[in-house]
């Protein structure tokens, strides 16, 4: 066996602390492979949500389009930019965002709040088509469903990096690092038995000299 540029002495001692060595590495792998299925289960629990969120985000992107060309079909495209520039509710969009620990990752919470600056539309109802009405009010359902897909989307981006990242340490203990502790563990092994045979051999010649002389 070629050992290449590693130092390993055929020793008791050196044995000992490759097979402490060695044991520590098989738990640490242990603990890797449970964080790895906790990693996996938590990852597929969301990516459901997630998928089924983006769904429903994209079914409130189209209705909030439809909305607004409905809207420009009744009073013209001109005439509603004219609305959401200069008569438009003014809002104050107030965002706070906290983190939490899971698993060692911190997953986002985000809460949006669009504060109006004025009580009532500085527009008047009788002068807007209702599907500019709900145009507005589907702008804001629309901004709730993109703020929960952002959470879920930060999740299943961050624990699946992490995922593959405790892979790849597994991998690393799986192809080299451990099967190096037992190639060098079995190479002691066969010095050091290879040794107690030829200490046994020397023994017994010597005993057979002495029993020899002794007649």
């Amino acid at each position: 066996m070629s050992l290449g540029f590693r130092k390993v002495r055929p020793t008791r001692p050196d044995l000992q602390r490759l097979e402490n060595r060695k044991e520590f590495t098989d738990r640490g792998k242990h603990l890797l492979e449970l964080k790895r299925q906790q990693f996996l289960e938590y990852l597929k629990e969301n990516m459901k949500f997630y998928v089924a969120q983006r769904k429903k985000t994209r079914e409130s992107v189209k209705i909030a389009y439809n909305k607004l060309l409905q809207s420009y079909m009744h009073y013209g495209k001109r005439r509603i930019k004219t609305f959401a520039e200069i008569n438009k509710i003014h809002y104050e969009p107030s965002v706070d965002i906290t983190f939490k620990p899971y698993l060692g990752i911190y997953t986002p919470t985000i809460k949006l709040d669009l504060l109006e600056k004025e009580l009532l539309p500085s527009y008047s109802f009788q002068d807007t088509p209702i599907s500019f009405d709900d145009s507005i009010d589907q702008v804001k359902d629309l901004l709730k469903q993109i703020i929960i897909l952002a959470e879920y989307d930060y999740i299943v981006y961050h624990f699946a990096f992490n995922y593959h990242k405790i892979q790849r340490r597994i991998n690393a203990l799986d192809d080299v690092i451990i099967p190096r502790l037992e190639d060098d563990i079995h190479y002691i092994k066969e010095l050091l038995d290879d040794l107690e045979r030829e200490e046994f051999i020397q023994l017994k010649k010597i005993k057979d000299k002495l029993e020899k002389e002794e007649e």
